[in-house]
């Protein structure tokens, strides 16, 4: 029996509960992924709420000296064969994951590196010394991104192609819901102003004045820069207590039982990459309306499986979820096609599975 190879995973987890953190104490929790590899784990949490990413504070600078020190020690003391390192690409979280890269570079680490934001390219086109860590970061390392376009991020940097894993979810089993007579938009993200949620907004009271009827939810946490209570001002100041639901931050099977109630999905998010949020409305047999941002071209085509917004504003999305409205058999049609996909492309077995092929290959290509 072949020895398994060890691998340590430098990635942030829950809480706080995002995108990046989901899809990182999943693999953690994998039984597959555990069955191929040992694995350690060194969780980076500098935060426990969503509202105090980017904010400087005293705790991170602690948290960051006990994860530097942890770090040390377990290469020290353990044989480790790569180090999985989920980096934040852009922001002081990248020059605080610079610290670790250099740890790791220092012992003579392999190093894969999974990104799951985006923005090198910009950052490294605005200063040489950005340019310059880029580069010496990428070197002799291989890389994961989430999809062929958000290849193209990194291009002037690193030379080599990196592999592509898409983003993947568990299936769930919820039951069929007898959905409302009117079509019920869902928006599902943290309320942060980047992810579209006052664009969001400002459609539904643009479609609402106009005399349409339909029903709206938004499930999500407060965020840094918008609250659940400047969401309920809003409601309140545009009379739109009888058409928006509030349902805060909704997870498992309670978020999926909403989704289930609903018909589309409307995201239209100003900054993304791989959104779990549209692939949970895929599996939930929503359709959906969203930004040419990231990945998401590549997941929603126009016309197959919902739509990709030309100008994201509130006059387009409205004219989107009226076209909806007024044709209710859209969102069946489209929203059969995202099941489909899902099942094809979208699914943790295939990530993981995806994800493994993957690992294997770079050890294999270290030996």
């Amino acid at each position: 029996m072949n020895k398994k190879s060890k691998i340590l995973f430098l990635v942030q987890l829950p809480p706080p509960v995002h995108g990046v953190s989901v899809v990182n104490k999943s693999l953690l929790e994998s039984d597959l992924v555990s069955s191929q590899f040992k694995i350690e784990s060194l969780p980076l949490v500098f935060v426990k709420n969503i509202k105090d990413i980017g904010r400087p504070s005293l705790l991170k600078i602690w948290y960051l000296l006990l994860t530097i020190f942890s770090l040390i020690k377990i290469l020290i003391s353990k044989k480790v064969d790569l180090v999985y390192f989920t980096i934040s690409p852009t922001g002081f979280a990248f020059y605080r994951d610079i610290i670790f890269v250099f740890i790791l570079k220092t012992f003579r680490k392999r190093l894969v590196y999974h990104l799951h934001g985006k923005g090198i390219r910009e950052n490294a086109e605005k200063s040489k010394a950005n340019n310059f860590l880029y580069k010496w970061m990428f070197k002799n390392t291989s890389v994961i991104t989430l999809s062929k376009v958000l290849s193209l991020d990194i291009e002037t940097v690193y030379r080599p192609k990196p592999y592509i894993l898409n983003n993947g979810i568990k299936r769930v089993d919820i039951e069929e819901q007898i959905n409302s007579e009117l079509t019920t938009f869902v928006f599902l993200s943290n309320l942060n102003k980047s992810k579209g949620i006052k664009i969001f907004l400002d459609a539904i009271n643009t479609t609402h004045k106009n005399g349409f009827r339909f029903k709206a939810k938004i499930i999500g946490n407060s965020s840094q820069d918008f609250s659940i209570e400047d969401l309920k001002k809003y409601v309140t100041a545009n009379d739109l207590n009888s058409v928006v639901e509030i349902l805060g931050p909704q997870y498992g099977n309670d978020k999926f039982a909403q989704l289930a109630m609903s018909d589309v999905l409307v995201f239209p998010t100003l900054n993304d990459c791989f959104p779990l949020s549209i692939i949970e409305a895929m599996q939930m047999k929503l359709s959906v309306i969203s930004t040419p941002i990231g990945a998401i071209p590549e997941i929603i085509e126009n016309g197959i499986n919902g739509q990709i917004l030309s100008e994201n504003n509130k006059t387009t999305v409205s004219k989107a979820m009226i076209n909806y409205i007024n044709n209710p058999f859209l969102a069946k049609e489209y929203g059969l096609n995202n099941y489909n996909k899902f099942i094809q492309k979208y699914t943790q077995e295939k990530f993981e599975e995806n994800f493994i092929k993957i690992i294997n290959k770079i050890l294999t290509n270290l030996r």
